[in-house]
């Protein structure tokens, strides 16, 4: 019999150097804080070309701190509540083993709390950098508002980060070369 079973996600979004920085930040908000990260297409590995790595860093962090936390039935919020108390305290575990593992916690990490959100579960946009493909953050499917921003030199190494992992489902790849687009295509797994 034919399936199609969906057993982990570890998905990513690869901007090349020569990529539309600002759209590729829209998408990386969603991405990986859409839902609160809670959705098997969250993209918690943002693979990144170096030489875009300080602009779509910059602009990443600048688009996060102006993100709100709250009930998720407001139109006006970005980032709901995490669906209970220990999915909560298992992200917090993660951004543990994040600072750990040596990455860099650029933003969030820690229980969102104040005017009201002290009542639920909600945990703070995080985004870690500097991060290794081999780092359990980078490996792991963690299910909450985490992103790791993985640095890489070309598509080569972008392909290479984004197919090392055991987790597949989904990547999104910003460049304005239809030839880096189909060579991926090719070679994604």
């Amino acid at each position: 019999k034919r399936c199609s079973m969906e057993l982990g996600g570890k998905n990513a979004i690869a901007v090349m150097g020569d990529a539309d920085v600002a759209l590729a930040v829209e998408g990386a908000l969603w991405g990986a804080f859409g839902t609160s990260g809670q959705r098997c297409t969250a993209s918690s590995r943002l693979i990144v070309d170096r030489s875009a790595l300080g602009a779509f860093t910059e602009a990443l962090l600048a688009q996060t701190a102006k993100l709100r936390i709250g009930d998720g039935l407001d139109e006006s919020v970005h980032i709901g509540p995490l669906i209970n108390g220990p999915q909560r305290d298992r992200v917090h575990g993660y951004t543990k083993v994040g600072v750990a593992e040596g990455a860099t916690l650029l933003t969030g990490g820690d229980f969102a709390g104040g005017g009201g959100l002290e009542d639920g579960f909600f945990y703070q946009p995080t985004i870690f950098t500097e991060v290794s493909p081999g780092m359990r953050i980078a490996q792991e499917e963690i299910f909450g508002p985490t992103t790791a921003v993985i640095p890489v030199d070309g598509l080569d190494a972008a392909i290479a980060a984004a197919n090392g992992t055991s987790y597949g489902l989904s990547l999104s790849l910003y460049t304005n070369d239809l030839r880096t687009a189909f060579r991926a295509i090719a070679e994604l797994q």
